[in-house]
């Protein structure tokens, strides 16, 4: 799928976060396969670095956007889905991430979002190549 090489490609080389691009690339690979098959199509793909805070490490935020926000994305309770081709998108997810959940972005599209917590150490590079503000 075109989204998840473009997303880990540029974790890779435009934010220089390499350990974090395999990660990525399956989560935004699972979270854009699941909005094509059961919501009616991708609306929007969203990479959001988070800074450390005092009640938080530096994360990555990623946000998918689809057409059916009536239809609830669920993980499923088939003890067999891990083994098979279907079922098992959102328990990867939880899997590789430190939370994730949707909310509806006006009346015809849904967000599935997730985190993922970077190393502490990941961002000083980025943050010290920003421009200074005006």
């Amino acid at each position: 799928m075109h989204a998840r090489h473009r997303a880990a490609s540029w974790v890779r080389e435009e934010w220089r976060l390499p350990e974090a691009a395999f990660q990525i690339e399956s989560v935004v690979g699972e979270l854009c396969a699941n909005a094509l098959r059961h919501g009616g199509g991708l609306a929007s793909l969203d990479l959001i670095l988070c800074e450390a805070t005092a009640y938080c490490p530096p994360s990555l935020r990623i946000l998918v956007g689809d057409y059916r926000p009536h239809e609830h994305p669920q993980i499923t309770d088939d003890p067999n889905a891990e083994l098979g081709e279907h079922g098992r998108g959102l328990h990867m997810v939880t899997a590789l991430t430190a939370g994730w959940g949707w909310h509806r972005i006006g009346t015809d599209v849904k967000q599935v979002w997730c985190k993922v917590i970077l190393p502490l150490d990941a961002l000083s590079p980025i943050l010290h190549e920003r421009p200074p503000d005006c």
